[in-house]
């Protein structure tokens, strides 16, 4: 529909000449105006993407649109800083992608670019996002590696590169197309939320919180992480190369932390232990190496259970149904053939 109208405007302004060359003027005069804007900011200056690059990438914009909401927070000497290469104990590196450094603290961003419904709970070794596929009744079903996890370890390797354990905020951001159910989080200053709320969390933070860091700590940390976003291609390339080894390895199945120098848990924000794992690579998993008892409804966020159908054509037949039926009718015989 967006497409057609769009054409029509075309159409139309192009049977008008008189008003197509002031219309083109004004769009030119906008689009200069936001890439001036975008050029003075933060962002641009730390990772030199360029504001196309950022349109059309939705990493890059994700992290942008995190920092656009907080922006006005560096007049209050908040810094930025953006895909941070944090060294590990064993050459390799953690991705952070925004970190917001404030007198109430450090603010570790997890940027999340998913759409459809997200389940999970803190300690959940994987949540689980579902996507419709057109046909009533029926969804598909993903898993990822537990986001908070994957930030606890950017926060382990952020405080022992600064060397001291100042007060951390755990910030996971889900896209705007994402529609977060049955989330639990119970651990102080651990939040997971959609990108839109951002900036209410944080307000929230800074009413509630005191001012923790000066503005000489806050320079000092911020020149010591700023060298870490400016690394060459050959530091990026060999990041994803680990993270890429780590997963065809199986890695992300491994049960412990054999061979690994990550600890089970660190303490931070008042000694509250947090787990941590090493980084795997973000890849969503299929339907197929999701097993019984891990199957959720994407309805209402229950537990699918096997039945038998008693009725009809179909009696006999094996399918999962929702355990909240009958409030919730959702059936799955999708995953039969790979559970069984």
């Amino acid at each position: 529909m967006l497409e057609l109208i769009t054409a029509l405007l075309i159409l139309f302004l192009l049977t008008r000449p008189i008003i197509l060359i002031p219309t083109i003027i004004v769009i030119i005069l906008i689009y200069y105006l936001k890439i001036r804007k975008y050029n003075n900011s933060s962002y641009y200056k730390i990772t030199k993407a360029s504001y196309f690059d950022i349109k059309f990438d939705k990493g890059k914009y994700g992290e942008y649109l995190i920092y656009k909401y907080l922006m006005g927070l560096e007049q209050q000497g908040a810094k930025f800083l953006f895909n941070i290469y944090v060294p590990k104990n064993d050459e390799e590196t953690t991705e952070i992608d925004v970190l917001m450094i404030s007198r109430k603290g450090l603010f570790v961003f997890e940027s999340k670019n998913y759409s459809g419904w997200i389940f999970g709970s803190e300690f959940q070794k994987y949540w689980y996002q579902t996507l419709p596929t057109g046909r009533r009744n029926r969804s598909h079903k993903e898993k990822f590696y537990n986001p908070i996890y994957q930030n606890n370890t950017h926060i382990k390797y952020l405080n022992s590169l600064i060397g001291a354990n100042y007060p951390t905020y755990s910030i996971i951001t889900f896209s705007e197309r994402c529609t977060l159910r049955n989330i639990e989080v119970k651990t102080p200053n651990v939040y997971v939320i959609n990108r839109y709320h951002v900036r209410d969390l944080i307000a929230l933070i800074y009413k509630n919180k005191p001012d923790i860091l000066t503005d000489q700590e806050i320079t000092e940390i911020y020149n010591v992480l700023y060298p870490l976003t400016q690394v060459d291609e050959n530091i990026k390339q060999k990041h994803i190369d680990n993270i890429n080894n780590k997963f065809k390895n199986n890695y992300i199945f491994s049960n412990t932390l054999d061979n690994s120098n990550v600890s089970i848990s660190t303490l931070i924000n008042n000694n509250e232990p947090i787990i941590v794992e090493p980084e795997i690579i973000e890849k969503p998993q299929s339907s197929e190496n999701i097993n019984k008892e891990e199957l959720i409804c994407p309805l209402c966020g229950a537990k699918l259970e096997l039945k038998t159908a008693r009725y009809k054509t179909h009696a006999g037949q094996k399918f999962y149904g929702c355990s909240n039926y009958p409030k919730c009718k959702y059936i799955d015989n999708s995953n039969i053939s790979n559970t069984l």
